[in-house]
Formats: C-alpha cells, structure tokens, sequence
C-alpha cells in the first residue's frame, strides 16, 4: 500500500536527493515505496517548517511536474500560498487538491483552517466536520480544535467550547485546544478555570508571549500582582522583541 502524506503533521526524515522517479525498495527503508514527487513534497513540507519558503516553493513546485495529479502536493502548496499572502492561488490549490482526492482529509483540514482566516466561517465549519467525523482521519482533535478555535475567534465562544472538549477528551494533552480552552475560560470570566488550562499546557509545552501575556492578565484578574509581574517579567527578558513583552511595558513599567 502507497504511504499517506499528511500535511498538516511534522514528516520524518527526508531524502537529500532523488534521481529517479522511485527509489529502490529497502526493507529497513519506510520511504522506499515513495515517488519522486511524494520526496519532493515531504521535502517541500519540511522547508516549509523551517521557514525556508522560497526552497520549499521549488521543491512543491517541482513535486507538482512530476505528477500533476498529487493531492498531497497540491495540498502543501496551497498552504505555502497561503502563508506567502496568495489567496488566491492557496484556494485554487485546496480545490485542485481536494477534486483528485476527495479523502484527502488533511486537506479538509487546512482549507478549513484557510476559510477561516479569510473569514469563511460557515464554509469553515463544514470542511473541519468532514475532517472530524471519519473514522479514516487519524487526528481528529486538530479538526475539531481548529473549529473550536474558529468560532472563538469569531466571537462565538460559547459555540466553540463544545469542540474544544471534544478535542480534547480524544488528546487530552494536545497544546492547541489547551490554550483555546484557556481563552474559552478567561473570557467567560472563569480565572481558575484559564489558570488550570494554562497549567496543563505549560506541562506539556514550552511558554510563548501569548501564553505568557494571557497568563499575566489572568492573575490579575485573580489579584495576584505579584505573580502577574512576574509573567510580565519574563515576557521582557524572554521575548522582549513581541507585540506582548510591549503590552506588558505599557501596564506594568520596564522590568
């Protein structure tokens, strides 16, 4: 059976090269029944989460000569396009990919994600569902969190609960739908509620200026000056370049 790519996960080691349209088979090789083209799109996809974009352009690109009719690489470039600004060309991508598989559910997924950045809420929701409800997707929490995290930013908090518990009663350990929870709670004034959110994913990731600077306002909305202070502190020492570590300054002083 032809290996699944899955996009919208972190890909395994990569080929530095590919000289013919399929590699050798190798029993101790797991990539050995891979195409030029599916190399070249894990490839694509690994330059991707480096940041190395214009690299990742070429290698999705040529992916795309060597079998135009790749759902996977349609679907990486699509996301490329769309964290370059095209948006155009990332929802052309997405149909394209979506037209010569329509059980590429990775790609339900992250057009999902597209049409809610662009502010496609209800179309959204409908490419998430796809994502969520088959039992042939293998995470479904990215779905359902990515729908919970739709609707919260749409200002419909109460709406996008329901899919973030969901998400995570299948991981509970999965850092997006913590965080999500966390604003969930901070904004239905529940403090100890977005304070244990925050806790679960601090035991499972590393802070960021938004966890840091969600977590400041959070305690002193409890009233813990001190500990607010504190996170605010770390925001200026940690990240002192962010958009957050500058909030933080504007309320608190420099440290």
């Amino acid at each position: 059976m032809r290996p699944r790519l899955v996009v919208s996960v972190v890909i395994g080691t990569l080929a530095a090269c590919v000289a013919e349209e399929k590699r050798p088979a190798s029993a101790n090789d797991p990539y050995s029944a891979l195409s030029a083209a599916d190399i070249y799109t894990q490839k694509g996809v690994r330059y991707m989460q480096q940041g190395a974009l214009e690299v990742a352009l070429d290698d999705l690109r040529h992916a795309i000569e060597l079998d135009p009719a790749s759902s996977d690489a349609r679907d990486a470039l699509a996301v490329l396009y769309e964290k370059l600004g095209k948006t155009e060309e990332a929802d052309q991508q997405f149909r394209e990919a979506l037209s010569l598989n329509p059980e590429n559910f990775s790609t339900f997924n992250n057009y999902g994600r597209f049409l809610c950045n662009t502010g496609h809420i209800q179309d959204a929701m409908v490419k998430f569902e796809v994502a969520y409800s088959t039992p042939l997707y293998p995470q479904p929490w990215i779905p359902l969190s990515n729908a919970g995290s739709c609707l919260r930013r749409a200002g419909r908090s109460a709406e996008a609960e329901p899919f973030l518990r969901r998400a995570l009663e299948k991981n509970g350990g999965y850092p997006p739908a913590l965080l999500e929870m966390a604003y969930v709670s901070l904004e239905a004034r529940q403090y100890m509620s977005t304070r244990a959110f925050l806790q679960r994913y601090q035991a499972i990731a590393e802070d960021t200026p938004e966890t840091l600077w969600l977590g400041a306002k959070n305690e002193l909305a409890l009233g813990d000056a001190g500990e607010a202070r504190r996170l605010a502190e770390r925001l200026g020492t940690e990240f002192p370049d962010s958009g957050e570590a500058v909030q933080a300054r504007r309320m608190f002083g420099k440290p």
